[in-house]
């Protein structure tokens, strides 16, 4: 059963200076939950579409759009905890699995990461990695063009989700430090999915 997410509502874009001014990494986040009109328009900054043509808020190198997100909500108001894939076309969330225990979500990364149980959710940036190689192989080195395409973009997708957390005045940090086969498996992800980046986000601890 899909979920559609609230209707975006447009912001003064002059206060993108701002956001870039005041952008920091949050790591410290309180216990409420995240409100649902915010995640959509966390989705919306990192992948949703932005014109009739299809194009999306990030951009792609040939326009293949490898990156997929799933999301891991712990607190986030009218959700019930668990993972979800998002749906750029539709602008929509997907149940794909249940309530994850706050160890094992520690557990994805590397070192002691706390952020990654308290955060109100987290956002699993994937990649499919293998065709992304494969539509580039022609362009040297070898292929690994498109790993270096599909990270850019995924560089890109992080940093807008960064600037419309601080536009929301709601904490974000990038963890790139994790387990990638426990990430995999949390995550529920298919074949020919890989996880690039999660991003934690929740409301700041006063």
């Amino acid at each position: 059963m899909k979920l559609e997410l609230p209707t975006l509502v447009s912001r003064d874009p002059e206060s993108l200076v701002d956001c870039i001014a005041y952008r920091r990494s949050y790591r410290e986040f309180s216990e409420a939950a995240l409100s649902i009109n915010a995640l959509s328009l966390l989705l919306w900054s990192a992948q949703g579409i932005t014109g009739q043509d299809g194009k999306r808020a990030t951009p792609s190198a040939g326009g293949l759009y490898p990156l997929h997100l799933r999301i891991l909500v712990q607190r986030v108001e009218s959700l019930e905890p668990g993972v979800y894939d998002y749906t750029p076309d539709a602008h929509s969330l997907e149940r794909v699995g249940g309530h994850v225990t706050e160890g094992v979500v520690r557990e994805l990364g590397i070192g002691d990461q706390p952020w990654l149980e308290e955060a109100a959710l987290v956002i699993g940036v994937t990649v499919e990695l293998e065709a992304t190689i494969k539509h580039f192989e022609s362009q040297p080195p070898n292929g690994e063009r498109g790993v270096r395409y599909a990270y850019m973009e995924a560089g890109a997708l992080t940093q807008n989700v960064h600037l419309q957390s601080t536009a929301l005045g709601v904490g974000c940090v990038l963890v790139a430090g994790f387990d990638d086969s426990r990430a995999k498996k949390v995550l529920r992800l298919p074949s020919g999915l890989e996880p690039a980046a999660l991003l934690c986000i929740g409301i700041r601890k006063k």
